[in-house]
């Protein structure tokens, strides 16, 4: 019954194309509730903003693992690089899988386990456009593969295009915009028992958003942004506090409009430098199944 549950998801629900995406990318974006658009300035900009890029400095790394409900995992891993000032590039990996889930015959019987796993592989690059703004564009790539007893692994592939600017009015207020899943899809090839094979295509659901940051004083700055997809539209609110060199707190509310998924989170520099950082967040599971935490280290070099 799982497998065909899975397969049927696979084989005719658009809207939940490369879902997985939707969790987000690294913990510092999860504790402010999403909203990162218009803050996104570290290796995790590729997914909120790549024109984010650009305010990295010099080479950064940034590994995430969140273990979730249901026998699900999702990890990423994110490096940007960014010497010159003006021209910035990111590489990102995210993750997402699940295991244990066991494939049954109409009548219980066992018939072994699925194995779900999905990934997508980003590239992207900034630009500053003089002093007051930065545009990015990224490219994902998408690779899914359910893999069931009896009919074996259906696999879907697709890419998708993200862009996303970012508007320096003054050192305290940041505006951005972004396109996400530009001419994005995924193809699959789905096995059936019958030891036929079936191709469909997904699009994949696409996202305009407007975002802001503002700081009222050095230590603290509070987030918005919006978004409108095919399905749905939701806000997201954020803020982050640097208490002390040594510790950041961060809280937010994240899809307010679809539903209501508060967020916490902190980061601890060990040697009171950007240098090495540990990050946490804690948020409500999108699927109502449990929390998620999310755990990672960021390095700079």
């Amino acid at each position: 019954m799982c497998s065909s549950v899975l397969l049927a998801g696979a084989g005719r629900a658009a809207q939940y194309a490369g879902a997985f995406l939707e969790t987000g990318m690294g913990p510092r974006a999860a504790g402010m509730g999403g909203a990162f658009m218009a803050l996104a300035d570290d290796p995790a900009a590729p997914y909120s903003n790549p024109a984010g890029l650009i305010r990295s400095q010099g080479q950064g790394l940034v590994a995430s693992l969140q273990p979730l409900s249901l026998d699900r995992r999702q990890q990423s891993l994110a490096y940007a690089l960014n010497v010159r000032g003006e021209l910035a590039f990111g590489l990102a990996w995210q993750h997402a899988g699940t295991s244990g889930l066991m494939a049954r015959a109409a009548d219980g019987t066992p018939l072994g386990r699925i194995e779900d796993g999905e990934n997508a592989y980003q590239v992207a690059v900034a630009r500053a456009l003089g002093k007051r703004a930065a545009l990015g564009l990224g490219l994902k790539v998408l690779r899914h593969t359910i893999d069931t007893p009896q009919t074996g692994a259906s696999t879907g592939r697709g890419s998708g295009f993200d862009l996303g600017l970012q508007i320096y009015l003054d050192p305290r207020l940041t505006l951005a915009a972004t396109l996400r899943n530009v001419r994005g899809s995924l193809d699959w090839k789905v096995n059936r028992a019958s030891s036929q094979t079936s191709n469909t295509t997904d699009e994949l659901s696409a996202d305009a958003g407007l975002g802001v940051a503002y700081r009222p004083w050095k230590a603290l700055v509070l987030a918005a942004e919006g978004h409108h997809t095919d399905a749905e539209s939701y806000l997201g609110l954020g803020g982050e506090w640097q208490a002390s060199p040594l510790l950041t707190l961060r809280a937010g509310l994240n899809r307010l409009g679809s539903g209501v998924a508060p967020a916490f989170g902190l980061s601890l520099r060990p040697m009171r430098r950007d240098n090495l950082q540990l990050h946490y967040a804690y948020t409500t599971d999108d699927l109502g199944a449990g929390n998620r935490v999310n755990a990672g280290l960021g390095l700079r070099f």
